[in-house]
């Protein structure tokens, strides 16, 4: 009787608990191995990635065009330094002898000598006798002695200008003579120099002139401007009007120290 009573009493207390919490059926949803995305969710992803290939595409074309670019200039930069130097070289050794000193000419020709510059058509012509004469091969009979000239000229096949430098392994008797050229740097828009004559820069000079007979200026000026852009085809069309680049810098003449200067500088300070 004991056991049919614990049997009743615990029917009843899971009827009770029954009562007071019903049961709530929860319906099961079935995933089948066919379902994926829906079309909206597939635009959707299409469209993202898109927006995202074109940041990066764009990222790294302006990183391109700028290394591209940075190589320009520095090409164009290198090309200007090398020219810049063989003109700085020949501008500091540059001599001049006084013709009425004939001592000073130490072969049984008189060794004539000459620095002289002006600006026209934009830029600037220069012929010099310098000491920076290197000969080509060993134990040559040649001194350091040579004629030197400087000037912008448009290539006849390619219509480019380009700056030419001509030289001799003697200094010739007729300093107004052509010389033979080569191309010192190329796509070089101008030259242009000036002298410092103890007051002002000159955009001329000539040592055979009265004002200037016999002297060399103290300082020297010279300013290369070159187009940045260098087509490696040389049948591209060219564009005179493109960017350039400009390279500058003040040279000072050795042997000037030994005349004295066009004009007295002033004795009071110029502020520039």
């Amino acid at each position: 009787m004991k056991q049919v009573n614990d049997t009743q009493t615990k029917q009843i207390s899971a009827g009770e608990d029954a009562g007071r919490f019903p049961l709530v059926r929860h319906p099961v949803q079935v995933i089948s191995s066919e379902s994926g995305m829906t079309l909206l969710e597939i635009i959707f992803s299409v469209i993202l990635l898109l927006l995202m290939t074109m940041a990066a595409s764009s990222v790294i074309r302006n990183g391109i065009d700028v290394r591209f670019e940075m190589s320009q200039k520095a090409k164009v930069n290198h090309r200007l330094m090398l020219a810049m130097q063989r003109l700085s070289d020949d501008i500091q050794h540059a001599f001049i002898l006084d013709s009425q000193r004939q001592e000073l000419n130490y072969v049984e020709r008189a060794t004539k000598s000459i620095f002289t510059f002006r600006q026209s058509g934009g830029s600037s012509e220069l012929r010099l006798t310098t000491q920076s004469h290197k000969p080509i091969t060993a134990n040559s009979r040649e001194s350091d002695q040579t004629f030197v000239s400087y000037k912008v000229e448009k290539d006849n096949s390619t219509g480019r200008p380009n700056l030419y430098r001509g030289d001799t392994r003697v200094i010739p008797t007729n300093l107004e003579e052509e010389l033979p050229e080569q191309i010192l740097a190329r796509n070089v828009k101008s030259l242009k120099i000036w002298a410092w004559n103890g007051e002002d820069w000159r955009e001329e000079w000539n040592s055979n002139k009265s004002d200037w007979r016999n002297m060399l200026p103290r300082m020297v000026r010279v300013e290369i401007e070159a187009y940045a852009n260098e087509p490696e085809d040389e049948s591209v069309a060219f564009d005179e009007n493109g960017p350039t680049q400009t390279l500058k810098t003040v040279i000072f003449v050795q042997r000037s120290i030994q005349n004295r200067e066009p004009r007295d500088a002033p004795k009071s300070a110029n502020y520039y």
